[in-house]
């Protein structure tokens, strides 16, 4: 109760503007710690490498949600000050949510979904002074939003054709706090029918944790974390994934698809990652670059998520693990440029993947500041596109060598592997 009652000081205060980083932040704090990725990507432009790494974490996690619907888990760690505040290179627990509240609650059921997620970050800055994360861990089932209709949701940037549900584990390893995301399907079948099972699967999931989730809505099993026994999840979010799969009756990652080895799979979620690292620090690069002209906090997400597409949509290219759809209207266009690459014609993959650029509509995670109005949108695309364009595929289009750094111009392919052939 007294964690809620914080909580909602915390959400009234930001309500009325009467709240900021210096209001948690105690004087013993030798560095005001910076509020929101618009003043990383100043203080980065000017040599921080703290705010550096930052905009990383911030463009590292934006590629994986904006293109990974499911079967994928991404793992943040975590920095506690000296005070017991939660902070991610800098930048405080509080002033993430804060920026949630401002830019990404701008309809009710956003709203209650947000303030959710804001008390349970109390809730995990609590536990952990308490010492509870060290054994257990703390567990947020986030299902798609139940009140909405479906262009509600796609405008809001929830993924409807998997209905995508993030199940969040936070706890302590050593001396290391850290948050998995684990995206599953909230549909077995992604065949448009959008037949969802994530609601009865949360529910007997918890069920089997003598938890009694049957008669919540999605915004309230945001607000109904689960506390687990890591010994009952000794490999943390995966192990999630697997009691989620068997409450839906034997799904992988909550598809009708064949189980696979579940530790094996998350290493190669750590592989789909490094083949992004490229795209990540093309990323960064651009948002640095384009320091001078973001003005606020809001444009410079909405500039994160415009280059993030851009950058992205060249990726799909090559790489088979990411899902056409997830660009929306953009996907024949991808398609069409991996049949292009297959068969050698060059000139058409820069043809297809520039439209798909211009025509791209996707989002990261449901009711970010990029899905509520573009800053303007990339005048340089199509320009920078017509020449070239670089992806880290998961093959070599000519020998299969894996993990290839490829780079494809109108008249020819070379790669990392030393292959090369021209038009």
């Amino acid at each position: 109760e007294l964690v809620r009652a914080r909580a909602n000081r915390f959400i009234a205060a930001v309500a009325i503007g009467g709240w900021d980083a210096d209001v948690t932040a105690p004087e013993i704090r030798k560095v005001k710690p910076l509020e929101s990725l618009y003043e990383a990507i100043q203080a980065a432009a000017g040599g921080d490498e703290t705010a550096r790494k930052m905009i990383e974490t911030n463009v590292a996690t934006d590629v994986i949600e904006r293109t990974m619907k499911t079967g994928h888990v991404i793992k943040v760690d975590l920095d506690v000050d000296e005070t017991g505040k939660i902070q991610q290179y800098g930048q405080t627990l509080d002033s993430v949510q804060a920026n949630s509240l401002r830019y990404a609650a701008d309809s009710w059921q956003m709203r209650e979904r947000t303030e959710a997620e804001t008390t349970n970050a109390f809730r995990i800055e609590q536990a952990h002074r308490n010492g509870e994360l060290e054994d257990h861990s703390f567990v947020v089932i986030s299902l798609a939003a139940d009140n909405m209709t479906e262009e509600e949701m796609d405008k809001a940037g929830f993924f409807t054709e998997t209905m995508t549900c993030a199940i969040q584990v936070t706890t302590s390893r050593g001396s290391t706090l850290s948050t998995e995301s684990a995206f599953v399907s909230g549909v077995k079948k992604a065949d448009g029918t959008r037949e969802r099972h994530d609601n009865q699967t949360a529910a007997e999931l918890a069920r089997r944790l003598n938890i009694d989730l049957k008669s919540k809505t999605a915004a309230e099993i945001i607000n109904a974390p689960v506390k687990i026994n890591n010994d009952l999840i000794p490999n943390g979010a995966v192990d999630v994934v697997r009691l989620w799969d068997e409450a839906a009756g034997g799904t992988f990652f909550g598809e009708a698809k064949p189980q696979q080895d579940y530790l094996e799979y998350l290493q190669l979620c750590k592989e789909r990652e490094a083949r992004f690292k490229p795209k990540v620090d093309a990323i960064v690069a651009e948002l640095i670059t384009e320091a001078p002209t973001i003005k606020n906090p809001l444009q410079a997400v909405q500039r994160l998520h415009k280059i993030s597409e851009k950058h992205m949509v060249m990726q799909a290219i090559g790489d088979t693990d990411i899902n056409p759809q997830v660009f929306g209207p953009a996907a024949p266009n991808v398609i069409a440029a991996r049949v292009a690459l297959e068969q050698g014609n060059y000139e058409r993959v820069m043809a297809e993947s520039s439209v798909a650029i211009q025509k791209a509509n996707s989002s990261s995670c449901p009711g970010a500041p990029g899905a509520l109005g573009e800053a303007g949108t990339d005048a340089n695309a199509q320009s920078s596109n017509n020449e070239t364009c670089e992806f880290e595929s998961k093959q070599c289009p000519e020998c299969g060598a894996k993990n290839v750094r490829t780079k494809v111009t109108k008249h020819s392919i070379s790669g990392s592997c030393g292959c090369k052939k021209s038009k």
